[in-house]
């Protein structure tokens, strides 16, 4: 009888994860993606519909011309849902949430999206706002909030406030940043590309960041290679298409295990050095060599 009771039970756990999964939702937010704001979390401001979800199958039927973007960083799911101002149909703030699945690839699409010169917006790790426009992003999560009005600005601070107690994660920049140094990088600056960095298809999984270096303008380019092996065919790569491009290409010493100079007199002078499986890139139009070489040496003392 023991056996039988046994099954009974099962039977009826069965029926009733059965049940659940009829009446959860088929899309991303079937339990499983970030809990959007309700209506009321801020005063005067109500969520009419239910949050709409969408997956990487269908991100297209929402932001069409820009999901390649967010499929390129490895995009899960998208929660979207819009608020409006009780009395005022006219006010209303669209809330995107996507989930980008790790941190890093978070902080890229925001990177890649954020304008240059824009307000600091303090929610999640990084924030920024811009022409009705509020972006932030924290842990795997990359959110945008679009005002229809210019002067809820402040609804849509209390909104993205809302938004990002409610994610999962640190609010710390991902771990891949810190092999770029500190000292001289100019604030916001810093970049992440998943594919085809400065143009390359055997660059991938590449962080940047510019500093200022005297008068002149530095960038940094870490790129993470998996192995040693192509990290060597890269640098052999890269190296080839400078020559070919008409570059004055130079072996150096004093930098990672192999180091090479591309020079040109109107782009001024890159620098390539690989270190293990890390190929490290220091370019700059008026940076001196030696101030170049200072650079590049501090980024492969830091690639690991």
């Amino acid at each position: 009888m023991r056996c039988w009771r046994n099954r009974g039970v099962l039977a009826l756990l069965a029926l009733a994860l059965l049940g659940q999964r009829q009446f959860a939702d088929p899309g991303y937010g079937a339990g499983r993606g970030p809990a959007l704001p309700a209506s009321g979390a801020v005063v005067g401001w109500t969520r009419p519909a239910q949050p709409r979800s969408f997956t990487p199958t269908n991100l297209y039927n929402y932001i069409d011309g820009a999901a390649d973007l967010f499929l390129a960083y490895g995009f899960k799911g998208l929660e979207t849902a819009e608020y409006a101002e009780q009395g005022h149909p006219d006010h209303a703030i669209t809330v995107d949430v996507y989930d980008l699945g790790s941190p890093l690839h978070a902080f890229g699409v925001f990177a890649v999206e954020r304008p240059t010169g824009v307000k600091g917006l303090q929610v999640g790790t990084q924030g920024y706002s811009s022409d009705g426009l509020l972006a932030f992003w924290k842990g795997s999560y990359y959110v945008k909030l679009a005002l229809m009005q210019k002067e809820d600005e402040e609804a849509g601070r209390g909104l993205a406030r809302k938004t990002a107690d409610g994610l999962p994660g640190r609010v710390t920049l991902p771990e891949e940043l810190r092999r770029l140094p500190l000292q001289w990088r100019v604030p916001n600056s810093e970049r992440y590309v998943m594919k085809d960095a400065l143009g390359h298809g055997f660059l991938s999984e590449m962080v940047s960041a510019d500093y200022h270096v005297g008068k002149a303008t530095v960038t940094l380019n870490v790129a993470d290679l998996a192995t040693a092996s192509q990290a060597k065919a890269a640098w052999q790569k890269l190296r080839d298409f400078e020559a070919h491009a008409g570059k004055a290409v130079t072996k150096l010493s004093g930098a990672g295990e192999e180091c090479f100079a591309a020079r040109e007199a109107s782009h001024g002078e890159m620098l390539a050095a690989r270190k293990g499986r890390f190929l490290v890139i220091a370019e700059s139009e008026k940076a001196s060599r030696k101030d170049l070489l200072t650079m590049l040496n501090r980024a492969v003392e830091n690639a690991s």
